[in-house]
């Protein structure tokens, strides 16, 4: 298995939106990463490079009012996104 792409993982499953509703907590966002890691069958990179890279590409840490950690404005989409929602949520299914 090779190391994930994260500017691939940002395409393929971040979206810009411009809801105030929409946000992404550091746990959801790193929660899809491994959802997305898992269906490609890659490794996940370490902690330390997934965030160097989510800045790096413009995914910045957003100060909410709520929650130190939010990231506003954004929202998961795909099937890691689906994955990590049935995951986390089992009374969805």
């Amino acid at each position: 298995m090779e190391t994930p792409d994260y500017a691939r993982f940002v395409q393929d499953c971040i979206a810009a939106d411009t809801l105030d509703d929409h946000r992404l907590t550091e746990d959801q966002l790193f929660g899809v990463y491994l959802s997305w890691c898992a269906l490609l069958e890659q490794t996940p990179g370490p902690c330390e490079s997934f965030w160097a890279a989510m800045s790096r590409l413009g995914v910045h840490d957003g100060r909410g009012n709520d929650h130190p950690y939010m990231r506003p404005g954004l929202r998961m989409t795909g099937p890691a996104a689906l994955d990590y929602i049935l995951a986390s949520q089992p009374s969805l299914v």
